[in-house]
């Protein structure tokens, strides 16, 4: 691919009726390798009217038949979920793939997912960051003693550690200005859903970089990332409403797939990805709406090259 960005896939995860098989994921995973596509990232939801895979067992199918392509959540909602818990996980994903996780992270989920995983959702900030802490520290300490408002241990070990040390590189999601600092001043970059616009995007990576450089930070080091669904097809009208279809059961019919979405002839799709690249994006992840390998060969070998 012609440009410096880095060309990643959105796995689809969210499915109004029956999901993909086993078997169907792992020749995506295995083609999306073939193909040199740098990176995989999973979606997650607890609680929600369609059918969602949940996204650390999609990772480990596709580390089982992968060598190479980085493995992502974007994002896990990591405050729903005890932060002892994740590390585990991510530390064992993290060494079986050969160091190869990015966790992105967000203080998450939808007004019915807190209540029934006791999480106060007025709390979630704090709770938020007393988990980064406990989480990092299990990833790279040894006997960890910690007592905190919501988390408490004594001399406890995660083993194995990731191989990535001294941490699994972490990214945040959100568009709120806190959530913009949050990923400035204590992760390693920031991703932006699906619904912001090129001149949306800019801006807030824009807030991202003056972050990072008031406290200190190389804003240059930090990664910037964009989801875009994507659907190559010669009938304009026909790839809408595929992607229409897709989005509006994981979203809402709101989702404005016209204006948010890459869609038509490779040309048109390279465009939509080129305004993000240019208003600053150094990952795109697109978002085919099934595991299909013939959706990302036409990415591959029609739309990438037209991409500088």
């Amino acid at each position: 691919m012609p440009t410096d960005a880095k060309l990643g896939i959105l796995v689809p995860g969210s499915f109004g009726g029956t999901p993909p098989t086993l078997a169907e994921y792992s020749a995506f995973f295995r083609r999306a390798e073939e193909l040199g596509y740098d990176s995989l990232w999973v979606i997650d939801r607890i609680f929600h009217p369609n059918s969602i895979i949940d996204p650390m067992a999609l990772l480990t199918v596709a580390a089982t038949v992968t060598e190479r392509v980085r493995l992502g959540t974007a994002v896990l909602l990591f405050v729903l979920r005890n932060p002892a818990l994740v590390a585990k996980t991510t530390a064992t994903l993290d060494y079986l793939s050969g160091g190869r996780v990015t966790l992105g992270i967000s203080l998450g989920g939808r007004d019915n997912e807190f209540g029934p995983l006791g999480v106060d959702v007025r709390r979630r900030v704090s709770r938020f960051n007393e988990g980064l802490e406990v989480m990092r520290r299990l990833w790279s300490e040894r006997d960890v003693t910690h007592h905190g408002r919501y988390y408490h241990m004594d001399n406890v070990n995660i083993d194995p550690k990731p191989v990535q040390q001294p941490s699994i590189p972490i990214i945040i999601g959100g568009s709120a200005d806190t959530a913009l600092q949050r990923a400035a001043e204590h992760t390693d970059g920031w991703v932006a859903g699906g619904a912001a616009s090129p001149e949306v995007f800019a801006q807030a990576w824009g807030k991202v970089r003056d972050f990072a450089a008031a406290a200190g930070k190389d804003s240059d080091a930090l990664d910037s990332s964009k989801l875009i669904y994507t659907y190559v097809d010669a009938d304009r009208d026909r790839a809408k409403r595929e992607l229409e279809s897709f989005t509006h059961a994981y979203y809402g019919p709101q989702y404005d797939a016209e204006n948010a979405c890459a869609f038509g002839r490779p040309e048109d799709c390279a465009a939509k990805l080129q305004a993000y690249i240019d208003a600053g994006a150094k990952t795109v992840m697109v978002g085919p709406t099934w595991p299909d390998p013939a959706q990302i060969e036409r990415i591959s070998f029609e739309v990438a090259p037209l991409l500088r």
